[in-house]
C-alpha cells in the first residue's frame, strides 16, 4: 500500500490507511511489514519490550550481496551501533554515549555553534548579494555537518567527504528494499568512516571520538564498538538536522504570516520547532521486528515479522492532535513522536532543537528579505527533507 506512495506528499496515504483497520500488512514494502499507524499504537510499540531493533541483516540478506570479509565488517559495524542494539547492551552503551548531550556539554558546545551559524549566515548573505544561493547547500548541509565534527574533535575531516558519507548511509536506510550497488556504495562509505575516525592521527585529543576510541574506563567492549558509536553520532546528528533545518526555512518562506510572527514574538521558536517536527517529521518512520508470536488487533504476527512504525502518521492522528493538518505554533505538541519514544528516544533531541533554535534566531531577519524559488525534496520515503531550496533577495530589497 505504501511502496508507491507520493512522496512529495505521504499523509494522503496516512489518511486512507486511518479509514482503515490499525495494522495492515504490505507484502512490497521493506519485504513485507506490518504498517501501524495509530499515535497509541505506534507509541506502545517504541516502548514495547518483546519488539527488536536489530534489523541490520535483514538489510542486507535483501540486498541479496554475496559474502565477503568486507561485507561482515560493515555488518559488524552497522550491528553495533547504538540505535540497532536492545537491552540490556543498549543501555551499557547508552550510558557512555548520553554524556556528550547532557546539559553542561551542550552548554560548553553553545558559542561554538553559534560563531559557525554566524559565519555561515555571513556567507550566504554575501552570496546572495551576487544572486539566487541554495539554502540547503549553504546552510542544512553544512551546519549540522560542522557542528558534529565539533562535537566529536574531528581535526582532518573535510566537510565534502563527511557529507559524501553520511549522505550515503542515508541513502541506505532510507530506501525501503536497497539492491546491491546501494549496499556495496554504503559498505564502502561506512568502512572508510571507520577507518577516518580509526586513525588517532585526525581525532583531537581528550575530545568525544578519542574518548570513545581510547577510554579503557568506558564500557564499551572491543574497537568495532568503540568505532560503531562515533560513526552513528556523526551520521544520525547530521541527518535529523538538517532535513528539519530546510524544513523549517520552506515552511516559512512560504508562509510570510508565520515568518512575521516569529519575528515579532521569537520567544515561540521552540514551540513552532516543535511543531514542525509534528506536522512533516524529517523521520517518517522506524522498523522494530517480533521476538516472538503475538495477537494484536486481531491480528496474528508472527516472530520475526517486520513493524513498520508510521511517525509520521502517528503525528497527524486527529484522536491527539486537533486538525492535525494545520501548522499550528502555539498548539501543546508534549505527544508528538518525530525523535521517538522509550529507550531509543533520539539521542541528540536537545542538540537538534539548539540548533534550529540558535539557526532561526539569527536567520530570521534575513529570511523576511528572500523569495524562495522552487525547490526539490528528497526522494527517501523515510525521510522528509529537501535537496535544494533555491533563494534569492527580493527585488524591492
Amino acid at each position: 500500500m505504501l511502496g508507491d506512495f507520493n512522496l512529495a506528499s505521504p499523509y494522503a496515504a496516512y489518511a486512507c490507511l486511518r479509514q482503515g483497520p490499525p495494522l495492515v500488512w504490505d507484502a512490497n514494502f521493506c519485504g513485507g511489514a506490518w504498517l501501524v499507524h495509530r499515535h497509541s499504537d505506534v507509541q506502545a510499540s517504541l516502548r514495547h519490550p518483546d519488539l527488536s531493533v536489530r534489523r541490520v541483516g535483514g538489510w542486507v540478506s535483501q540486498a541479496g550481496a554475496a559474502p565477503s570479509p568486507r561485507l561482515q565488517a560493515f555488518k559488524g559495524l552497522m550491528a553495533r551501533t547504538l540505535v540497532f542494539l536492545d537491552r540490556p547492551r543498549h543501555t551499557r552503551v547508552r550510558r557512555v554515549v548520553n554524556t556528550a548531550f547532557s546539559p553542561k556539554s551542550l552548554e560548553t558546545l553553545h558559542s561554538t555553534i553559534e560563531e559557525r551559524i554566524t559565519q555561515i549566515l555571513l556567507g550566504l548573505e554575501q552570496k546572495l548579494q551576487h544572486g539566487p544561493a541554495d539554502l540547503v547547500d549553504e546552510v542544512c548541509r553544512p551546519l549540522p555537518a560542522l557542528v558534529m565534527m565539533d562535537l566529536l574533535g574531528l581535526e582532518q575531516l573535510p566537510l565534502a567527504i563527511f557529507q559524501v558519507w553520511s549522505e550515503q548511509l542515508a541513502r541506505f536506510i532510507g530506501q525501503a528494499t536497497p539492491d546491491v550497488p546501494l549496499l556495496m556504495d554504503t559498505q564502502n562509505a561506512l568502512l572508510d568512516m571507520a577507518d577516518f575516525l580509526g586513525n588517532t592521527s585526525n581525532l583531537r585529543e581528550g575530545g568525544l571520538a578519542w574518548q570513545l576510541l581510547h577510554d579503557e574506563h568506558l564500557s564499551l567492549h572491543g574497537r568495532r564498538e568503540r568505532l560503531a558509536q562515533s560513526c552513528m553520532l556523526l551520521f544520525a546528528g547530521y541527518e535529523t538536522s538538517r532535513h528539519l533545518l530546510s524544513t523549517l526555512f520552506q515552511t516559512l518562506l512560504s508562509d510570510t504570516s508565520k515568518l512575521r510572527s516569529l519575528q515579532t514574538q521569537p520567544e515561540n521558536i521552540p514551540a513552532a520547532i516543535k511543531e514542525v517536527l509534528r506536522h512533516d517529521s524529517p523521520i517518517q518512520y522506524t522498523a522494530r521486528r517480533l521476538m516472538r508470536d503475538q495477537h494484536w488487533h486481531g491480528q496474528h504476527l508472527r516472530k520475526g515479522q517486520l513493524l513498520l512504525l508510521l511517525l509520521g502518521a502517528a503525528n497527524r492522528d486527529p484522536e491527539v492532535f486537533t486538525e492535525p493538518d494545520e501548522l499550528d505554533f502555539s498548539r501543546n505538541n508534549q505527544a508528538e513522536l518525530s525523535m521517538g519514544h522509550g529507550i531509543h528516544h533520539c539521542l541528540g533531541v536537545a542538540l537538534v532543537h539548539l540548533e534550529a533554535r540558535l539557526t532561526l534566531e539569527k536567520a530570521l531577519p534575513l529570511l523576511s528579505r528572500l523569495q524562495l524559488g522552487q525547490g526539490q525534496r528528497i526522494d527517501l520515503p523515510a525521510y522528509r527533507g529537501w535537496n535544494s531550496l533555491p533563494a534569492q533577495l527580493r527585488e524591492s530589497q
